[in-house]
């Protein structure tokens, strides 16, 4: 016993289930820097609209600040084109390049752990679950808002995002494999009288945000995105009364709105300090061989809205 080391218990893989969000979902990439760190490995992810990209590209073999800077250095003029069949704000073709820019002609076949990838058929409104085919193609199906990115086509399915049906898809997650984590990024609103920064405060959109609250159109927009969130908000309640997770962690990314990359690397500390609260947890998670559901069942919630925002990013 002398000077001896205690083995370290053996940790099996968990799955992480990850809601929707946008840019909101670079907290996703935050929590699996935490992850890395503690070498806690992830078997498997079941993804869905903003979150498809993370768990596709982290299954790819990208570090997940490569993920940040992914999210971060996307900007929403460089990917607009007019939608020639007047579907949607945004046409298909600039959107699938950026797309393929980042996964090339990969498949799922080329991930090194199952990704799982929600949508919903426009046609029908039930949940589509994409584990094949292309990953570019797939990635933009799970990302269509409906309205405001066109529609991807697949077979008899007309596919858009689907967090429409199931924005935090811990029963899909379940299938992949027995110990759920699952990252909810959509939980944080902002107060009414502190409005979530929607779109990127930069370059030329910074300046057609600010023309548009000059013609006091940003409340109609703020309005509605507020509807949006309450929505999302209730459906993932839902959710994790019907399928809950093992651990359930929620940055405050509350601020962080749908389209404000400028604000990837804000929301990615975020993710990382909250999963470093989850730590304790997820371990016991995965050092547990058999677990029962109830037992390792936990909330956790961290108090970091507005906690050091003009912090240097990692």
């Amino acid at each position: 016993m002398g000077g001896a080391e205690m083995a370290h218990p053996k940790t099996d893989s968990i799955t992480l289930a990850l809601s929707g969000g946008g840019a909101k979902c670079a907290a996703q990439a935050g929590v699996l820097a935490e992850l890395d760190e503690a070498s806690i490995p992830v078997g498997a992810m079941a993804g869905i609209s903003g979150s498809g990209p993370v768990a596709v590209l982290y299954a790819l073999g990208w570090r997940p600040a490569a993920i940040r800077d992914f999210i971060a250095d996307t900007q929403l003029l460089e990917v607009w084109e007019f939608d020639p069949q007047r579907r949607a704000i945004f046409g298909p073709d600039k959107v699938l390049a950026h797309a393929r820019k980042a996964v090339g002609n990969k498949t799922f076949a080329d991930l090194r752990a199952p990704v799982t990838l929600i949508c919903a058929d426009l046609r029908t409104g039930r949940e589509v679950r994409l584990d094949s085919g292309p990953l570019d193609e797939a990635m933009v199906a799970t990302m269509a808002i409906p309205g405001i990115f066109s529609p991807v086509s697949r077979g008899d399915f007309v596919l858009v995002d689907g967090g429409i049906v199931n924005p935090l898809p811990v029963d899909v997650a379940r299938l992949l494999g027995p110990r759920v984590a699952a990252v909810d990024v959509l939980y944080y609103m902002t107060p009414p009288d502190t409005p979530a920064q929607i779109f990127e405060g930069r370059g030329p959109i910074r300046y057609a945000t600010e023309v548009a609250r000059r013609l006091q159109l940003t409340a109609i927009v703020e309005a509605m995105y507020q509807a949006v969130t309450v929505v999302s908000h209730r459906l993932v309640e839902q959710s994790l009364q019907l399928s809950p997770p093992d651990v359930l962690i929620q940055p405050a990314v509350g601020h962080v709105g749908l389209f404000a990359f400028d604000l990837a690397h804000e929301a990615y500390r975020i993710g990382r300090e909250a999963a470093r609260v989850a730590l304790p947890q997820i371990e016991s998670l995965a050092r547990s061989p058999h677990k029962p559901a109830e037992t390792w069942r936990t909330q956790l919630r961290t108090a970091l809205h507005y906690v050091g925002l003009a912090r240097k990013p990692e």
